[in-house]
């Protein structure tokens, strides 16, 4: 945990979570994250799946194969809130035949068995790991998946500071729309703010309208949790 949270970059939090999934007994990982309303497919934050000790030719095949719709294991580990094994969620529900087509194309791949760890973030940035590549003396019992939860949880969390950091350089809020924002995480109703700033309740309105943009969310909670999460106002 000291080594995630002291980590200065993706790089170096890639690095570290590398060598404790080794230890392990786990030789591959890989990591994906969207952050809310980008669908996956757009440039802004981290989209691009992370892995390592994968082939070209798994990595390709997996990406190429619609694997957000089609792999049934992230979403049924998103659903549940707890590791999954990979087999385990495959015997678990009812596949459609585009499922199973996906299913045999990774088996004939040889991919082999592991598990996916479900990862939640602030305004629905959520992500999850994927550890496989299992050794003979990979640990599998409960309370080392648990610790490898809370390992992969916090991982996740360090990647949307670095994210959310990003996006505030490029889309900084102006002192007011920070004192917009203090206030609203005060509680404070858009004509008592406007009272306190000596403007108009529409013009604190159109603030707000600005913050949401920048921030990339929808209501006044998300927001004061965002800006709180990023450093512009205090707790």
């Amino acid at each position: 945990m000291d080594k995630i949270l002291r980590s200065k970059s993706l790089p170096d939090l890639l690095k570290v979570m590398l060598v404790y999934f080794k230890g392990n007994g786990f030789s591959a990982s890989f990591y994906f994250s969207a952050p809310p309303g980008t669908h996956g497919n757009t440039p802004q934050g981290l989209i691009e799946p992370v892995h390592h000790g994968l082939s070209r030719e798994v990595v390709e095949a997996y990406l190429s194969a619609n694997f957000q719709r089609l792999d049934v294991v992230p979403r049924t580990a998103m659903a549940l809130g707890v590791p999954v094994r990979w087999t385990e969620a495959w015997q678990s529900v009812d596949t459609t035949p585009e499922e199973q087509g996906f299913l045999k194309m990774m088996q004939e791949l040889e991919i082999g068995d592991g598990y996916t760890i479900p990862c939640y973030g602030p305004s629905g940035h959520d992500g999850y790991v994927g550890i496989g590549k299992m050794t003979e003396s990979a640990r599998t019992d409960e309370n080392t998946l648990r610790e490898m939860h809370l390992a992969a949880q916090a991982a996740h969390l360090r990647i949307c500071e670095f994210t959310a950091s990003s996006h505030a350089g490029e889309r900084p809020l102006s002192m007011r729309e920070r004192e917009v924002l203090d206030w609203v995480a005060r509680g404070k109703s858009n004509s008592v703010i406007a009272e306190i700033l000596g403007i108009s309740a529409g013009t604190v309105d159109t603030y707000l309208r600005r913050i949401y943009e920048k921030l990339d969310v929808a209501d006044r909670t998300s927001a004061a949790v965002r800006g709180i999460g990023m450093g512009l106002i205090a707790a």
